[in-house]
């Protein structure tokens, strides 16, 4: 009876769990350049990060958030700061981008938060605005801190 509870703590024994086969060094990456997946992420979320820009900077020269044009005129007005707030936002977005790019504990967070809070505060639902921010933010969450995480050891 008494190997039996012996048996049922080494099930929960850190030590034993997680042995040197099983670590999380076997996922740093070697060496000092970065690799094809590391740039392919930092592009793409460029790419991104730079069109919810240039939708900021439409926004803000059209004053037209929900193409009333196109869909119907009695549409809400877009508020004054939205636009503002979404290019400031992007901004920050780039700068979390390129520290990250630069091995910057702070990027990816900034990235994350940044984001988070771009498609927090959108006033109404819009599939380019909130669709998109959200996409940003799930590619990054999804495919980038799994790209970023064998370089963390790098990060400063």
């Amino acid at each position: 009876m008494n190997d039996h509870n012996n048996e049922r703590d080494d099930i929960f024994d850190k030590n034993i769990l997680l042995n040197t086969t099983r670590e999380s060094r076997e996922a740093e990456h070697k060496g000092e350049d970065k690799s094809f997946w590391f740039k392919l992420l930092f592009w793409m979320m460029i790419f991104v990060v730079a069109s919810l820009l240039y939708r900021g900077y439409v926004l803000y020269t059209t004053n037209d958030y929900l193409f009333r044009s196109f869909l119907n005129e009695d549409a809400p007005v877009m508020p004054q700061w939205y636009p503002i707030a979404t290019i400031a936002v992007s901004i920050i977005t780039l700068i979390g981008l390129f520290l990250t790019y630069y091995y910057r504990k702070i990027g990816p967070y900034i990235v994350v938060g940044s984001l988070f809070i771009a498609a927090s505060f959108q006033p109404e639902f819009m599939a380019d605005g909130t669709l998109y921010t959200l996409f940003a933010l799930f590619v990054f969450i999804g495919y980038g801190l799994a790209i970023i995480y064998p370089y963390w050891h790098k990060f400063k």
